[in-house]
């Protein structure tokens, strides 16, 4: 589906980067967005209650770019889908952009994202590969995505497997689905590129366009992983829509109690039939790893894959 115009004086794509205390690496984010191939383009920054000097780095910058195209917004603290919702908000741009406060977008990323977009409108949005730095902004490994749409879609129903800040959409798209849902925060981007599939096509460049930057303050580092679990509750979600079946009932209060338990709660009541075996049993082994029990999970997983003839992953269920 094509594209609806941009209005007149408004960027073909807007940045959309949410902020919080992000001092230290902001400059260098707003430099690399400097530096872009692609000049039509807007900033959207969502300063999110920082109490550290990311409001005077804004500042700093604002006159750097063309008049008005540099806009900075203030976040209550509620979270990242809030701070996104803030700023999708305010956008007019018919593409949009995302990148973090701290990672940084090589010189062609946004020429190369519209291109793609451009020559597949039926894709909602589009991803690409990331160079993983360190603090100090070496090089230290690469991560890569699906070679195909058709893969794409295949690996969002088993994982996550496109970077946040790599994303390109369509606004009217993701507006259409209802933006960012703050249930789902630490893995709100999964969430969406689930319920995006049921409307289009997802994509990647695999080219490494960003430089995504590791640190221990992510909610990816945490050596728990709570955010799977979310993720998987995510995925739980997305296949029941698929089925005609309601959304499970819980909110982000319950999660932060014990997303063990509703995640327990929630396979046990619809069983494993719609996951793959592996996807199912490293969900279980997470569940485990909270402390909830599972015994009845396991003797679902069980039947389930000795039913099918799995007999390798009924197998390993044992080992959960």
């Amino acid at each position: 589906m094509p594209d609806a115009q941009p209005q007149e004086n408004t960027p073909l794509v807007s940045v959309l980067i949410p902020a919080r205390n992000a001092a230290a690496t902001l400059g260098e984010t707003l430099d690399s967005l400097l530096a872009q191939s692609y000049r039509d383009f807007g900033i959207v920054l969502v300063n999110d209650a920082s109490t550290d000097d990311t409001q005077q780095v804004c500042a700093s910058y604002i006159r750097r770019f063309p008049k008005g195209r540099l806009q900075v917004l203030s976040g209550l603290g509620n979270g990242i889908s809030a701070a996104l919702n803030t700023g999708l908000a305010s956008i007019k741009s018919p593409l949009v952009a995302r990148l973090d406060a701290d990672d940084l977008a090589e010189p062609l990323r946004l020429e190369r994202q519209i291109r793609m977009m451009d020559r597949n409108p039926d894709w909602l949005l589009c991803g690409t590969e990331v160079s993983v730095i360190d603090v100090d902004g070496q090089v230290i490994d690469h991560m890569e995505c699906p070679r195909t749409s058709v893969e794409t879609r295949k690996r969002l129903y088993e994982k996550c497997c496109l970077y946040h800040p790599t994303i390109m959409f369509r606004r009217d798209q993701v507006e259409r689905v209802g933006g960012y849902r703050s249930h789902f925060d630490g893995a709100e981007d999964y969430d969406l590129y689930l319920r995006l599939l049921e409307h289009g096509k997802i994509g990647a460049l695999n080219e490494r366009l960003v430089r995504y930057r590791l640190h221990p303050g992510q909610v990816t580092a945490n050596k728990d992983r709570p955010y799977r679990m979310v993720a998987d509750m995510a995925l739980l979600c997305a296949l029941a829509r698929m089925h005609g079946i309601a959304e499970p009932c819980f909110d982000s209060i319950s999660l932060s109690d014990d997303i063990a338990l509703a995640l327990r709660a929630e396979v046990q009541e619809h069983g494993f039939s719609q996951l793959s075996p592996k996807v199912a049993r490293h969900m279980a082994k997470r569940i485990k790893k909270a402390n909830a029990s599972l015994e009845k999970i396991k003797g679902l997983l069980f039947h389930t894959n000795a039913t099918a003839g799995n007999i390798k992953e009924a197998a390993k269920v044992l080992l959960v």
